[in-house]
């Protein structure tokens, strides 16, 4: 099998245009994040939660079957109801994870503590998510802010990768000809 490529040959170029596009959308997004940590994660947490719930609705309704209508109607008014009341949604969601990890928190120090063998080392992740799990349930707000900057600068790191990317691909293959012989 042989497979050439050269710019004379006039092989077409990667499509590069939405690839940018889709780089500077979440560079914006990195960047509001970084700008409105609370507001915009917690609009963000709201719309992938209630989305998510529409969408089990929907294919609650699609699959069919005995409660299949009333339990994907439940499902797609319990999105709706979610987004309509976004802050108290996203105050119950970041309690719930207050509470999630304070749970693993305890089982991994309790577990740590069994089996460290006298190394303290081994209780630090534990000791970490039941500090992080005090921090979400007395601060949310502050909770949901640094988990914002944090996903704001990994979205902006991410974004400016897929800028370079796509004008990357812009540039297309270089001059010469290359010649890819499979035998």
């Amino acid at each position: 099998m042989s497979i050439s490529r050269s710019r004379e040959a006039g092989v077409a170029r990667a499509p590069w245009v939405p690839l940018l596009a889709t780089g500077a959308l979440v560079i914006i997004a990195g960047i509001g994040l970084l700008i409105w940590p609370f507001f915009a994660a917690s609009w963000l947490l709201v719309v992938i939660f209630g989305g998510a719930i529409i969408a089990n609705g929907l294919a609650v309704l699609v699959r069919g079957g005995p409660g299949s209508v009333l339990g994907g109607v439940i499902l797609i008014v319990a999105g709706v109801v979610a987004m309509a009341f976004a802050p108290v949604t996203a105050s119950v969601l970041v309690t719930l994870l207050g509470g999630l990890l304070l749970v693993i928190g305890v089982a991994w120090v309790g577990i740590g503590a069994r089996v460290a063998g006298g190394s303290p080392v081994v209780l630090i992740p534990g000791v970490l998510l039941l500090l992080a799990g005090v921090v979400a349930l007395i601060w949310p707000d502050v909770a949901l802010s640094i988990i914002a900057v944090i996903a704001g600068l990994v979205m902006l790191f991410v974004g400016v990768l897929i800028v370079r990317a796509s004008l990357r691909l812009r540039k297309g293959p270089p001059p010469e000809r290359t010649t890819i012989i499979i035998d």
